[in-house]
């Protein structure tokens, strides 16, 4: 009876073994099956990692073809200044992809002036997301939305409907829209006492790197000089937002109000960047205007002229 007894508690005590060591391996096989990153939604996930598979696929197509026929040209590239941080591919890249839905906004008759009104719509939209959290939404909306800032002006140029008015209201558009992206990402971090100073801070600089330039061309001095220009904020911006939800997934799972740190130090990058171009771009109106008044030659920044500049490309709203 003992022996009986003794083999029946080896037998339990196998088995308990035995669900102890599978109940160890389980975790580790549900943990691929429930990683981070699958665990978000289908609303997030698809756009999440749809869209930027459908553009980095567009962008290896536009590499072959670059290397077979040659990278393109485009006039209104020639009138940006050379940088660093969005290299002339991407940019032509971008044109590149315009040209089907600009051709399509021909045909339909929709005005440069309705496309910048609809721009700033859409980043409305996405500063409502961003302010609510959403940040895969948001950021796909306001790359969008920036798309649609410059689909305006290729519209005007290939309609031969380039004029001041219509240069204006861009410029002023584009006023509103910086200030509503900025307002729904100090809205977000509200409760977080650094991230909102790095944001006001970005926020500042963008604002005074686009007047400080404006006012340069209203007194006669060029200052198109520095880096985080709109067109570069705007892709960085739009990107890291939308790609955020990924790093959040593994950095901070458990989070209720994620952080998003891509987004943080894409914001930290701008709010330095945009204040050390704001404070050249002074000076350079600064010494201009001294040079001017002391009969010095004023040194205008070097740009390349375009290959071709047509009158009415002359009206086209200039990059802020």
């Amino acid at each position: 009876m003992i022996d009986q007894a003794n083999q029946l508690s080896q037998l339990l005590a196998q088995h308990l073994t035995a669900l102890s060591s599978l109940s160890t391996t389980l975790p580790a096989t549900e943990s691929a099956a429930t990683s981070p990153l699958w665990s978000l939604p289908a609303t997030v996930l698809v756009p999440l990692l749809g869209l930027p598979a459908f553009w980095v696929a567009s962008f290896l197509i536009y590499c072959v073809k670059c290397a077979i026929f040659g990278m393109d040209r485009t006039p209104r590239i020639d009138q940006v200044v050379k940088t660093p941080w969005l290299p002339r591919i991407f940019m032509e890249f971008g044109y590149w992809m315009f040209r089907i839905p600009v051709r399509l906004c021909i045909v339909l008759g929709i005005t440069p002036n309705m496309i910048t009104f609809g721009s700033m719509l859409l980043t409305v939209l996405a500063a409502v997301a961003i302010g609510c959290g959403h940040f895969a939404f948001g950021g796909w909306t306001l790359l969008f939305a920036f798309t649609c800032d410059a689909w305006d002006g290729i519209v005007a140029r290939a309609t031969n409907n380039c004029t001041t008015s219509g240069e204006f209201f861009d410029s002023t558009m584009d006023r509103y829209n910086d200030v509503f992206t900025f307002l729904g990402f100090l809205y977000y971090y509200r409760n977080d006492p650094l991230l909102f100073s790095v944001t006001a801070a970005a926020l500042v600089g963008s604002t005074i790197v686009s007047y400080s330039r404006a006012k340069g061309d209203a007194v006669g001095i060029n200052a198109n000089v520095g880096y985080m220009q709109r067109h570069e904020r705007g892709v960085w911006l739009g990107v890291a937002t939308a790609v955020a939800p990924i790093a959040a997934a593994y950095l901070e799972p458990a989070a209720l109000s994620p952080r998003y740190h891509v987004v943080a130090a894409v914001m930290l990058l701008m709010a330095v960047m945009t204040n050390v171009t704001a404070i050249w771009r002074i000076r350079v109106v600064m010494k201009g205007l001294i040079d001017r008044a002391t009969g010095s030659p004023v040194r205008i920044p070097k740009e390349k002229s375009p290959k071709t500049s047509p009158a009415p490309s002359e009206l086209t709203p200039q990059p802020s």
